[in-house]
């Protein structure tokens, strides 16, 4: 028969295993950085300079990258009726001149909804994000925030005068002309942001720095 410092030494072994006779505790989720704003506003920019100026890894996602470069070419190169399931862009013309709205149909929007879930899946895996994004349906946001529901979020706004981002969006030539008028006002909506940043008159490496600040003030609230 066992004695009871037998028993005592069994159980603590038993209760040792069952807990994984380990002492690695899980990761911790990591923080996501939300950069909200109409095309050519910076946003990408700010993103290269905060990662810059990080010790450890901030993964960079995004519109262009989990969206459209996951996305075969044909269907945003070719202007086909069966290809605008995914979107389609219409450029019209108005008093203040030229426009192009991009649509985005409801095989879009379910790779949007992968969007969401894969940025939650890297902070929950233990990683932190900065996100570059443009909201161009406003049902984005609801399903972005059930997405990163108990992770620590800070969403920041990004916007400029319509005219520097006018003047941006013809130096970079990367887009159709009138594609950040429009959606400069409806880009914003339902956003309560933790900062809201104008990007006129600062530089990325200066927007980057405000929002380490931020971070540093309010850690652990």
């Amino acid at each position: 028969m066992f004695n009871i410092n037998h028993k005592m030494a069994l159980l603590y072994l038993c209760i040792m295993m069952l807990s994984g006779c380990s002492n690695n505790k899980p990761e911790a989720t990591g923080s996501v950085i939300i950069l909200n704003g109409p095309s050519a506003v910076g946003k990408s920019s700010i993103m290269k300079a905060f990662q810059a100026k990080q010790q450890s890894p901030w993964l960079g996602i995004g519109i262009d990258n989990f969206f459209v470069g996951l996305i075969p070419p044909k269907f945003y190169l070719e202007d086909k009726p069966e290809h605008h399931v995914i979107m389609h862009g219409v450029a019209t013309e108005d008093a203040h001149g030229k426009l192009f709205t991009l649509h985005v149909g409801p095989e879009g929007n379910k790779i949007i909804k992968g969007m969401h879930q894969a940025i939650a899946a890297y902070a929950r895996a233990g990683n932190n994000v900065i996100v570059d994004y443009i909201m161009y349906e406003p049902a984005w946001l609801a399903d972005l925030q059930k997405a990163l529901k108990g992770i620590n979020v800070i969403t920041v706004g990004v916007t400029a005068s319509l005219t520097t981002i006018e003047q941006r969006e013809k130096t970079r030539a990367t887009s159709p002309q009138g594609h950040a008028r429009s959606l400069y006002e409806n880009v914003h909506h339902g956003w309560n942001y933790d900062l809201k940043i104008d990007t006129d008159n600062i530089t990325p490496d200066q927007i980057a720095d405000l929002i380490i600040e931020h971070i540093g003030k309010n850690k652990g609230k």
